[in-house]
């Protein structure tokens, strides 16, 4: 039985009682990141193969560094046409701009239908369909990922060309946003400098992270980014961007 306060007849001052009424202090404020996998294969200066996970936050400055072609996607190598899944660390990629060019680090990971029901934002993919922006009329549909650039139609290739986001190309006839129905794994490829590939024939970016992604990050975070790309020592490690991105 819970004891109730008493008034002392001698003193006229309340009881001691078993419920005390001392306020407690707030709980601190639990961490609202959400975070997800990023998987990373690379080919450091040795030439060794490696990969890893990281469980990093689902930011956009992290998820561009991943999402750019789907799963099925049609690279252009020194060899000839291989799905962006099975490409390998140190393999020869044949660019419009520089050459065969070596592959040093391939990044993925799964956008979810059900992704805001889940805590991650929600992403789309695009596809793009009759052989739209490419130099083969008859090439399979691509699908990319929300973070692809690319170069539209049959613009020249020299570093005046611009890039072009894939979400702002959308026009629901040549380029079509889609939402996934079921798990889709995303690539991002890492080339010994800044190239256009050969994706389904389309003239797409491989991964650049920008002229200063440190200004978007505090220095703890910025650390953390830096960890998915251990193939390059720092931000100079990318060399120069070497075609301008609209917008």
């Amino acid at each position: 039985m819970k004891a109730l306060p008493q008034t002392s007849q001698t003193t006229g001052q309340q009881a001691w009682t078993v419920k005390s009424h001392i306020p407690r202090p707030p709980r601190p404020a639990t961490n609202s990141i959400v975070t997800r996998r990023y998987d990373i294969r690379w080919q450091d200066a040795s030439g060794a193969e490696a990969s890893k996970t990281i469980v990093a936050p689902a930011l956009p400055i992290f998820e561009q560094a991943f999402s750019a072609f789907a799963q099925g996607t049609l690279i252009q190598t020194a060899e000839g046409h291989v799905a962006v899944e099975d490409l390998q660390p140190g393999d020869r990629l044949a660019t419009a701009d520089s050459g065969n060019r070596r592959l040093v680090w391939i990044g993925s990971m799964t956008l979810f239908p059900q992704a805001e029901a889940i805590g991650l934002p929600q992403a789309f993919l695009y596809r793009i369909s009759d052989g739209s922006f490419g130099l083969d009329p008859c090439a399979p549909d691509l699908l990319l990922g929300p973070s692809a650039r690319i170069l539209p139609g049959l613009f020249a290739v020299d570093s005046s060309s611009p890039l072009h986001d894939i979400g702002e190309l959308t026009d629901s006839q040549s380029v079509i946003r889609i939402r996934p129905v079921s798990p889709v794994r995303v690539f991002h490829l890492g080339l010994e400098r800044h190239c256009l590939l050969r994706a389904n024939g389309v003239l797409a970016e491989s991964f650049h992270p920008g002229d200063n992604p440190r200004i978007h990050l505090s220095r703890e975070m910025f650390v953390l980014y830096m960890s998915l790309f251990p193939n390059v020592d720092n931000l100079s490690g990318f060399g120069p961007l070497r075609h301008p991105r609209q917008g």
